[in-house]
C-alpha cells in the first residue's frame, strides 16, 4: 500500500483504526480506508476460510464485510464507542455473513436434492436410464452455471413449488 509518498504511508501506518475510519468517514480518505483494509484483511480471510472451508466464498464474505464498513463507517465507529474494537465489528460481520452463506448453501443442496428426486421419480422407461442421467447431469451443470441470484430464484421456485 505504498501508493503516494512514503511519508503518507508512514502516516497511515501510525494511525489507529479509529483514526483511519474517521479520516475516511470525514473526508472520504480512500488511502486511510485502504490502510484499514490492509491491516485486517489477512485475519478476516483466515477466519472466514477456516469457518467456511471454502477460500472463494471466504473472499466474497470478507469483501462484503469491507463494503459494509465502507458504506457505513459510522456504524463501525459507534461499535468502537460502545467499548468494542473495530476488528471485533469486522469479525462479527464476517461471522454473520459466513453463517448466512452456510445456510444458503444448505438450502441450495436441499433444493438440488429435491430437484434430483423429482427427476428420478418421473423417469421414463428403463431403456433410457443412461440418457436420463446424462440429462440430469446437464441440468445440474446448467444450474451451477447460473448467476447466484438466478440460481437462488430457481431454488426458491422449486422449493415453493409455484
Amino acid at each position: 500500500m505504498q501508493s503516494g509518498s512514503g511519508q503518507d504511508w508512514h502516516r497511515l501506518q501510525a494511525m489507529t483504526d479509529r483514526q483511519l475510519l474517521e479520516a475516511y468517514a470525514g473526508g472520504s480518505d480512500c488511502q486511510a480506508f485502504g490502510a484499514f483494509v490492509s491491516r485486517h484483511e489477512g485475519a478476516l480471510l483466515s477466519f472466514a476460510a477456516a469457518f467456511l472451508r471454502d477460500d472463494t466464498l471466504a473472499q466474497d464474505v470478507v469483501q462484503e464485510t469491507f463494503l459494509r464498513a465502507a458504506r457505513e463507517p459510522h456504524r463501525v465507529l459507534k461499535w468502537h464507542a460502545d467499548g468494542a474494537s473495530e476488528r471485533n465489528w469486522l469479525l462479527k460481520v464476517t461471522r454473520d455473513l459466513s453463517v448466512d452463506s452456510l445456510r444458503r448453501r444448505a438450502s441450495e443442496k436441499k433444493a438440488f436434492a429435491r430437484i434430483a428426486r423429482g427427476a428420478e421419480a418421473s423417469s421414463p422407461p428403463a431403456d433410457r436410464p443412461a440418457e436420463i442421467s446424462e440429462e440430469a447431469a446437464r441440468v445440474r451443470a446448467a444450474i451451477d452455471r447460473l448467476r447466484p441470484r438466478l440460481r437462488e430464484l430457481l431454488i426458491l421456485k422449486v422449493r415453493e413449488q409455484k
